[in-house]
């Protein structure tokens, strides 16, 4: 086959545009099945918000079971992400996904069997144990292939899976639910939790067949293009701070364990996450207390705050990487997801309360996109995949915190305000934390080619 690409015209002046020839064809390549998975996953993850509906007068549940129950399954996710992360850094991202895939889809597709809160909490907990490694296992995979100045970008699509699964997810979510409910004498949530774990399995079985573990094994990359490929990604790492580069570059695969910047990362990534499960657990629960009683209505009131946010990862994530800045974005877009989540409080309208949450929505899932693409840059490599994982899985905690948190509030008072502030307090202080713990090194950004 005849080459396409000559790597020695990194440096000619024309050469941007080759560059960006070869990383728009990896991207095409590599990004749609593994954003199609996370589609999955966060579905999977987060579809319970809709089946409390049914589910909680059906099991006799109260508020705070089900918010431990949406919770623990963070629990268990934490504990195996880092071990599952350096699975996959050891034998390769397609044994690894699939394992993760697959599993995950028979957990939740078990999930419809359930008839007591205690064997909720067994899957759930199940379910965050064998999908542990997978985002930060993908944040380290997509690493291999793309330089610093490009992750934020790559970093925003791939995130806005977890906006596309309650954004078309909700409206299936809520069809399943009242077209489904009493088919074969089964409710409708336990046909949503069966429908939507399917597809997972195959898509495992997909990505295990039709992706490669590292770029030097793609065979729909010629052999210049290969060469072109590693000697940009050396370029890049050779750009960024020297100080923040060999810390890291030698030292055992553990070392991420006693970094501090480590767990800073990590409650910079929990107080940014922390509103968004807040809303993916809650929010059609708050919209049907403010008089929505259709589930379906309910779920298309739903895709308004979501595709604020969608939008803030866009757009957010767009001006971080065209500006090669971090600290400012984040702190800037927390606090402002801060402001309009406390304020979302005080409103008892409909549309006044959608567009509030709209604000926060869009302010939060920002400052999550400029967060996530510090960790790769920041942590070279052997402390690479620990130190990822140790920062999704100390940050994912939010998961459990945030249903947690307004669960109790609930129970105690019968309102959300309570559980609210006290999550816009926490990201206040995380744009505190940017400004005073963060080393300039560490948030450094690769020019682009």
């Amino acid at each position: 086959m005849k080459s396409t690409i000559d790597a020695s015209t990194w440096s000619h002046p024309g050469s941007s545009a080759i560059n960006r020839m070869l990383f728009k064809k990896i991207a095409l390549r590599v990004i749609p099945l593994i954003f199609l998975a996370y589609i999955f996953a966060f579905l999977d993850r987060v579809n319970i918000g809709y089946a409390k509906l049914q589910m909680l007068p059906d099991l006799g549940l109260t508020e705070g079971q089900y918010g431990f129950a949406a919770g623990i399954f963070f629990i268990g996710y934490a504990l195996f992400e880092i071990p599952s992360n350096l699975l996959l850094d050891k034998i390769g991202a397609r044994k690894t996904m699939t394992r993760i895939m697959v599993l995950w889809g028979l957990a939740s597709a078990a999930t419809m069997l359930v008839t007591t809160a205690q064997q909720l909490y067994i899957l759930r907990l199940l379910l965050g144990i064998f999908e542990a490694g997978f985002f930060p296992g993908v944040i380290l995979y997509l690493s291999y292939w793309f330089p610093s100045y490009m992750r934020g970008r790559v970093t925003g699509t791939l995130l806005l899976a977890t906006l596309v699964a309650p954004i078309l997810g909700g409206p299936i979510s809520g069809l399943i639910m009242e077209s489904m409910n009493g088919v074969s004498g089964l409710a409708g949530w336990r046909w949503l939790f069966l429908l939507e774990a399917v597809p997972i399995i195959f898509i495992g079985i997909a990505c295990f067949l039709l992706l490669c573990d590292r770029p030097e094994q793609a065979q729909w990359l010629n052999e210049d293009e290969k060469t072109l490929h590693t000697e940009l990604m050396a370029r890049d790492r050779a750009t960024l701070d020297p100080e923040k580069v060999n810390p890291h570059s030698g030292e055992a695969i553990f070392s991420a364990l006693t970094d501090p910047k480590v767990y800073v990362l990590a409650f910079l990534y929990f107080s940014s996450a922390l509103g968004t499960y807040a809303f993916n657990f809650w929010l059609p629960t708050t919209i049907q207390k403010l008089g929505v009683s259709s589930i379906t209505h309910i779920s298309l009131y739903a895709m308004i705050p979501f595709t604020c946010a969608a939008l803030g990862m866009i757009m957010i994530g767009r001006s971080s990487d065209l500006r090669r800045e971090r600290r400012l974005h984040y702190c800037i877009s927390i606090l402002f997801g801060a402001v309009m989540l406390s304020l979302s409080t005080l409103s008892t309208s409909l549309p006044l309360s959608l567009a509030l949450l709209g604000g926060a929505a869009f302010g939060f899932s920002g400052a999550i996109i400029v967060c996530w693409a510090i960790p790769a840059t920041y942590l070279k490599g052997k402390s690479a995949p620990a130190g990822i994982a140790l920062v999704s899985s100390l940050g994912s905690l939010c998961g459990f915190a945030a249903p947690s948190i307004i669960g109790v509030a609930r129970d105690l008072t019968g309102k959300d305000h309570a559980g609210m502030y006290a999550i816009s307090l926490i990201m206040i202080i995380a744009a505190v934390c940017m400004l005073t713990l963060m080393p300039k090194h560490a948030l450094a950004v690769g020019k682009p080619e």
